[in-house]
This record gives C-alpha cells, structure tokens and sequence, in this order.
C-alpha cells in the first residue's frame, strides 16, 4: 500500500504550499495533492511539481462544472511538463450546493458530463500528436482542436472521484483509476471493487493497472487527544455535503450524521464537534499516536492501493493539520512497507 498526503489550502501563501509538498516528499510519502477547495489549483501545483523530484503529484480533485474540459487538458499538459511525467489529474463534480450557489451551473447529468469531460480531455491531450480533435457529445462540442504543447510527456493518467455506485463503475469503464473519499468503512471498500470491476467488464477493460486511492481523514500526534480533535473537526465539517452523509447514513449513523451537519450549517460548531463520537472517530478516521494510527491504518491493507491522508483545516488553522498529516503519513509508512515486504515474500 503506498502513502500519499492531500491538503485543501486556502489562506496558505503559494510559497509554503511549495514547502509543505516538498516536505512531504522528504518524509518518503509516494504522492502529494492538493484539492480545489478555496483556490484555483494550477498555480500550487505548478509549485508543487517543480519543488520535487520523485513524488506523483496530483490534482485531488478539480471540479468539472465550473471548467471547460480543453483548458483543463492544457493544465494538465502543463503540469505534466513541469513535473517530468509525474502529474495526475483528478477530476470529480463537487457538491452540487457549491456547484449551483457558487458557480452558477446548474447541477444535471453529472455521470454523462464527467463521461464526456475525460472524453475531451484526453482527445485534448491526444491532439498533440498533430491531428486535429472534434467532439459532438450532449455536453460538449468541438470542432478542430489541436493542442500546441509538444507531445513529450507520459500520458496524463485520470483518476475519477466517486462515492456512489454508478460513478464508481463509470470510473471502472473510462478511468486510470478512483479518488474515494474521506469516509468509507471496509465493507463500503468491497463494494467499492465489485462496482468498478462491473464497469471495467462493460467496457471489456483489463484492470489490473487500476488504481484505488482512499482518501482517509488522518492526524498524528503524541498528544493523542490533539490528533483526535482535528480528526473529529474533520468528520463534523465533512457531513454537510451530500455524498459523504449518504455514506454515513448507509453505515447507520443517520442521525447522529443529521444533527452534526445541523450545527454546523448554523455555525455551531462546539455543538456539532461534541456529536462526533469515538465509535465515529474509530470507524471512519486514523488518529492519535503514531503507534495508534499504525495498528488503526491496518484495516486499509489490501483493499486499498493508496492511502492519500488529509484533514479539512475547519476549527484548526490550516498549518496545523498540514503537519499532523504529515505525521501520519511518516507513522503509516511503516504499515505499507511491513505489508510490501510481506507480500513480496
């Protein structure tokens, strides 16, 4: 199981981004990403990127109704040059509140507009070559494209953020690989290989260079009850979107999950942080000790192909969960790398 960290900055100057990334590839993690949360992501991860050498660094994820698929292509080609090959592009459709509140689109036909998003990006990607692209989908149309950027880098692989079950097997069908998102227990894990296996034998696709990335709230610390805090902030801020709810409401915490995300719509957050239970806490995140989070991170092997650990900064400044992530991943590498020389055995 390989390790990589994910942060959502917001007030973090693009300088310290750049540090934290390469911080993280010093403490050995395999990836580094960074989320479209609070700031447009081409900048950071341009810094990102240029401040490593080794680690794969990815956009985790950018949204695909506020964006057009052709400037999305030409980022990531961008970002591909920058980093010598190591750029992964993560795409996914956001919460459709912020999708319609704060961009104005109409939040429709999300599994045929994120089909037709990789179709265009990849035809964007492909036109490098020299032969023009055109496109006549439901969502999109293009006529001639043909991108100048030299076609000297990898292919760009696309990873699909998805919960629900018909996102999970579109990104079985068209996809590199899955982003899943910060709440999801083991069972939900097995689900989540038979939904992508499903779309993969749709399409008639060999997977056996499929990716599955678990995003996984995390934090480390030798002051147990400190880790616990930020990892419980975490857990509350995250069941005011849709998708992360449902999931706990399919787990059978649909009440608890419902009065949470009620104090923090009213920005009663002390309220809502003293609903987040252990057994919440114990089921869905990885936090405490270093020691702690390896014997918690233990569930994770084998289902999953990377760990990407993150924190929302929410009641925490976003230093803070910077480097408790940070924390973890380093407390982690030890259960990814005993589990490697295992299964090598």
């Amino acid at each position: 199981m390989r390790i990589g960290v994910a942060m959502a900055f917001g007030s973090t100057p693009v300088p310290e981004i750049a540090g934290w990334a390469h911080d993280a590839e010093e403490r050995g993690v395999d990836s580094v990403w960074l989320g479209e949360a609070w700031r447009e992501l081409a900048v950071p991860l341009t810094a990102a990127c240029l401040v490593t050498r080794r680690a794969q660094v990815g956009a985790g994820v950018m949204q695909i109704f506020p964006a057009h698929p052709i400037i999305t292509a030409l980022q990531a080609a961008g970002l591909q040059e920058a980093s010598g090959g190591r750029f992964a592009l993560g795409l996914g459709v956001g919460a459709s509140f912020v999708v319609e509140r704060w961009f104005g689109v109409p939040f429709e036909r999300p599994l045929q507009r994120m089909r037709e998003f990789v179709d265009v990006v990849r035809g964007a990607l492909a036109s490098r070559s020299g032969e023009p692209f055109s496109y006549d989908g439901e969502c999109f149309r293009i006529r001639n494209y043909r991108m100048q950027a030299a076609a000297t880098s990898p292919d760009v692989p696309i990873y699909i953020a998805a919960v629900g079950g018909k996102m999970l097997e579109l990104a079985g069908e068209i996809a590199d690989g899955v982003i899943l998102g910060g709440i999801h227990s083991p069972e939900y894990l097995q689900e989540v290989g038979a939904r992508v296996a499903a779309g993969g034998a749709r399409a008639g696709r060999n997977l056996s260079d499929f990716r599955i990335h678990a995003y996984l709230i995390s934090a480390a610390s030798e002051d147990a009850e400190h880790a616990r805090e930020l990892a419980r902030a975490s857990l509350a801020y995250s069941t005011q979107y849709g998708h992360y709810r449902r999931r706990l409401d399919e787990e059978g915490f649909a009440a608890a999950a419902e009065r949470i995300a009620g104090h923090v719509r009213r920005h009663e957050q002390d309220d809502a942080l003293a609903l987040v239970t252990d057994e919440l806490l114990e089921r869905f995140t990885v936090a405490g000790t270093p020691e702690e989070c390896r014997a918690q991170a233990t569930r994770l092997l084998g289902a999953v192909d990377e760990a990407v650990l993150t924190l929302v900064p929410f009641r925490i400044s976003e230093a803070d969960a910077a480097l408790r992530v940070l924390d973890a991943a380093s407390a982690l590498q030890k259960v990814a790398g005993a589990a490697a020389s295992v299964s090598s055995r």
